[in-house]
C-alpha cells in the first residue's frame, strides 16, 4: 500500500476510535484497528499530539466542506440566510454531526487536562471557525446596512452558543427542532442579522 494510502488508513481508523472510545489510548487503538503496527503510527504522525492534530483537521475540513456544499446549493441567498444555515448545520442532528461533536467535546476536555498535548491543535480548529463565522458575519451586516460591529465577538459569541446547544442535543436536554428555533432566535436577535435571513 502507498504511504499516503497507509496514512488515511491510519486516520480513518483514528477517527473512528476517537469519536468512539475517546483520545486516551488513541495510538494504540488507531493502530489496532487499522491493523497496522504502533511503529507505523509513530512513523507517520510522529506523537499523539501529532495525531490528534491530525484527526481533528480531517474531521474539521470534512465537516465545513459539508456544510459549505449545503449553504452553496442555496442560490441567490443572502448573507444572513447562508449564515443561518451554516450555524444550523453544525448542530448535531446527524451521525457525523454527533461523531463531530463527541470528538469536540473530547479535545476540549484534553486540550484543557493535557494542555500541551491537545490545547494548540484544539485552539487552531477554533481558529478556522471563527475566521468562517466572523467573514459570514462581516457579511450578512454588510449587507443590512449594520456598520461598527465587532464582527470578531459576534463569532465567539455565536460559537459558544453553537457548542452549548450541540451538547444540550446530545444529551437530550433539548430536541433538534428547538436546537434550530434556538440558532433562529439567537441569530434574529442581533441588530445585525438581515430580516432577509429569516426562513
Amino acid at each position: 500500500m502507498a504511504g499516503e494510502d497507509r496514512r488515511e488508513q491510519i486516520l480513518v481508523a483514528a477517527e473512528r476510535v476517537a469519536t468512539v472510545d475517546g483520545l486516551e489510548a488513541l495510538m494504540r487503538s488507531a493502530a489496532a484497528a487499522a491493523e497496522v503496527s504502533l511503529r507505523l503510527v509513530q512513523y507517520y504522525f510522529h506523537s499523539k499530539a501529532g495525531l490528534l492534530d491530525a484527526v481533528l483537521t480531517r474531521f474539521s475540513e470534512r465537516g465545513y466542506a459539508d456544510s459549505r456544499s449545503r449553504i452553496d446549493a442555496i442560490a441567490g441567498a443572502s448573507a444572513a440566510r447562508r449564515l443561518q444555515m451554516f450555524a444550523r448545520s453544525v448542530l448535531p442532528t446527524d451521525d457525523e454531526g454527533r461523531r463531530f461533536h463527541r470528538l469536540g467535546v473530547s479535545f476540549a476536555s484534553l486540550a484543557i487536562r493535557e494542555p500541551d498535548l491537545a490545547q494548540a491543535a484544539y485552539r487552531a480548529n477554533l481558529a478556522v471557525l471563527e475566521s468562517v463565522l466572523t467573514h459570514m458575519i462581516g457579511q450578512a451586516a454588510a449587507e443590512s446596512g449594520s456598520d461598527r460591529i465587532d464582527a470578531v465577538a459576534e463569532a465567539r459569541l455565536l460559537m459558544a452558543s453553537l457548542h452549548g446547544l450541540g451538547t444540550m442535543t446530545m444529551v437530550g436536554q433539548i430536541d433538534e427542532i428547538e436546537a434550530a428555533a434556538l440558532v433562529d432566535r439567537l441569530l434574529l436577535g442581533r441588530a445585525w442579522f438581515d430580516a432577509n435571513g429569516r426562513s
